[in-house]
């Protein structure tokens, strides 16, 4: 038996997110299709995590066992040529029989893209969130430096009973690039919606002015009602994943 890694990138646009739906097209979904096509059925793909919908990844990990004798090479060409354009697969690499993409990690990197421009671009507004004004991004890194390291997350994420909500984040700062701005966060692990809220949540705190204790004061009343709003799922990028 052979553990088979794939690295995955994908435009999340078309999809209810990663993980398989009865009633909706998934990434997992339509992969497992192509994958049970090329081996005759099995081949179940574990992942480094769930993207929600609507989410992009440049470097999901995934993989599957197999005692098939096709080289890693053949597996590439055999998915690519059955995914979809919006699908990719672009790597696939020789994984130890113990190594499970999501228990094994160590770290994963997000990117959120901001469009900071007078008039949305059409091209982007699957890919980044509009916002038409200026940003102060010295006080959004005030922001971020509130959640550098282990904190109960409860206030900035979907929770669900089995969650637990400690969550140690090793980076996490906004630059401005030309015309976006880019939000870049990493942390061993995140919970449901929890980038998406600390995105949403800085740029309401930054339009209203509040100073950078009121994200600790949060933070301490674990209620998911005092944080913002969830920016919107287009503009969040799985970039890497760490092991």
């Amino acid at each position: 038996m052979r553990n088979v890694g794939l690295k995955i990138s994908y435009d999340g646009t078309r999809y209810a997110g990663w993980q398989i739906q009865k009633n909706a097209k998934t990434v997992q979904g339509v992969m497992q299709d192509a994958l049970s096509m090329i081996l005759k059925g099995g081949g179940k793909l574990k992942a480094s995590g769930r993207t929600d919908t609507g989410v992009h990844a440049v470097g999901q990990i995934a993989t599957f066992e197999t005692q098939s004798r096709m080289t890693q090479g053949q597996f590439m060409m055999a998915l690519n040529s059955l995914l979809p354009g919006d699908i990719r697969i672009l790597d696939v690499f020789a994984a130890p029989i113990d190594f499970h993409p999501r228990y094994s990690a160590k770290k994963r990197w997000y990117r959120y893209i901001i469009s900071n421009t007078p008039v949305l671009v059409p091209f982007f507004r699957n890919y980044s969130l509009w916002v038409n004004r200026d940003i102060n991004i010295p006080l959004m890194n005030e922001y971020c430096k509130k959640i550098i390291g282990t904190h109960d997350f409860t206030s900035f994420a979907t929770m669900t009973e089995d969650d637990k909500p400690q969550r140690c984040v090793f980076k996490c700062c906004f630059i401005k690039r030309n015309d976006f701005i880019i939000f870049d966060i990493a942390a061993g692990s995140f919970l449901r919606k929890m980038v998406r809220t600390i995105v949403g949540s800085f740029l309401e705190f930054e339009k209203n002015g509040r100073m950078p204790e009121s994200v600790s004061e949060i933070l301490n009343a674990k209620n998911r009602s005092r944080a913002g709003k969830t920016a919107q799922s287009c503009g969040l990028y799985l970039m890497k994943v760490f092991y």
